[in-house]
């Protein structure tokens, strides 16, 4: 079995904010790094409910904007986009759970520091991440690298598909693989794409 909790190790950060400001954020241990440019590239984007990545160099950013807070997750990359997408959601439901988030922000004045105490939850649903069944992974063939790769998949991408086989692009090594995954989690078929960007 797969420890996601491991893999999550390999995060560097994760960020909540409105269009004007950092709201919370999460850093592991030790890092002093500072993302406040890629926040900024990430805040110009207006479009809501549609998770957005983003490949930097040694990095990756998963953003999505839901109703008026934009939750960002950064990790090198070893971690799978459909990962962080998993790890935002169920961050994005538990931030709102424990806060009235919209209240907050219509007053305008504010201490961040009442979210402080959120980092707890975080180190909670990173260490416990392989028991909230939120992912599966997937063994798919690759005609070019002539071998199977692990893909991870959210199970909310599968489960709120409106039509099946879902269609899933997989990028690696210069290259991508179109997959078509049906309700039960069978890859129903694999071809070779062509990108562009």
């Amino acid at each position: 079995m797969v420890d996601y909790s491991q893999i999550l190790r390999n995060l560097d950060f994760i960020n909540i904010s409105t269009n004007e400001f950092t709201i919370f954020e999460w850093k592991p241990p030790r890092s002093y790094k500072s993302y406040i440019l890629d926040l900024n590239i990430v805040k110009q984007n207006p479009a809501s409910n549609i998770f957005f990545h983003i490949s930097k160099g040694n990095m990756k950013i998963v953003h999505i904007r839901i109703n008026n807070l934009i939750y960002t997750a950064g990790s090198n990359n070893r971690v799978q986009f459909q990962l962080l997408e998993s790890l935002i959601e169920k961050v994005s439901i538990e931030f709102n759970v424990k806060y009235e988030v919209e209240s907050y922000i219509s007053y305008g004045n504010f201490s961040t520091t009442v979210f402080n105490s959120f980092n707890e939850n975080i180190e909670d649903i990173i260490e416990g991440f392989n028991d909230l069944g939120t992912v599966k992974e997937l063994k798919v063939p690759c005609m070019v690298c002539n071998t199977i790769l692990p893909i991870i998949v959210k199970k909310s991408f599968i489960e709120n598909s409106e039509s099946y086989p879902v269609p899933l692009v997989y990028t690696h090594k210069g290259h991508a693989i179109l997959c078509f995954i049906d309700k039960n989690y069978d890859i129903r078929g694999v071809e070779l794409v062509n990108i562009t960007g």
